[in-house]
Parts: structure tokens; sequence; C-alpha cells
């Protein structure tokens, strides 16, 4: 069941990326919803990736050659669908923030102030 919810929450996403490139408007373009994602991926992976970790020492199973802090099973098959779920979820809230304008940049008193030229 949570196996499920889970690629539906990333095939949601997919059809809202989709679904940018066929609807014009200020809110998040298609290039920009990728790059989001994928910067999200990625640090998500890196928090994951520690995650359910046991060395080779520590499972007594030392490979000859290999160094003994080397996992003995990675198990990036899970960490890489885990990481696709929690991201998909990041995205989401991130996409829902900017489409629909709850937040904006120009709400930040920081830098210049940007007026549109006319």
């Amino acid at each position: 069941m949570i196996q499920k919810l889970s690629w539906a929450l990333v095939a949601l996403v997919a059809f809202l990326w989709i679904g940018q490139l066929f609807l014009p408007g200020d809110g998040v373009n298609f290039v920009t919803a990728i790059v989001v994602y994928l910067i999200v991926w990625w640090m998500v992976f890196f928090c994951v990736l520690p995650l359910r970790v046991q060395s080779q020492q520590e499972m007594g199973d030392i490979e000859p050659g290999s160094e003994p802090g080397a996992p003995a099973d990675p198990q990036l098959k899970y960490k890489f669908k885990l990481t696709s779920t929690i991201a998909a979820g990041i995205w989401l809230v991130y996409y829902v923030v900017f489409e629909f304008q709850l937040l904006s940049l120009d709400m930040f008193p920081i830098g210049p102030a940007l007026t549109p030229v006319q």
C-alpha cells in the first residue's frame, strides 16, 4: 500500500511536469521544475545514503582486498525509491507554493528592488 502511494506521488509529479509544457503562466515552468527536482533529489539522496548501512566488519564478512568499513549491502534500490518519493513530496510542496504564488521572491527584502521594465 505504501509503495503504491509513493509511486502515485512520483506519477503526480511527472504529470504536473508534463502539464507545464502546455500551460502558459507566471508560475513554475518546465525546465525550472526539472532542475529543482534534480537538485532536491540529489540533496535527499545524500541524506538517505547512511540509512540501513552495515559495514563488512559489523557483518563479520570481510571481502578480501576491500575496506572493512565498506558497506556489506548498500541497498541502493531501496534508497533510490525512498529518495524519489521524498524528493517528489518536497517538489510538490515547492510547486504548490510557487505555482499558486503563496510565496513570492518579491516578498523578501533582500537585494535591490526588482521592478518590471516598461
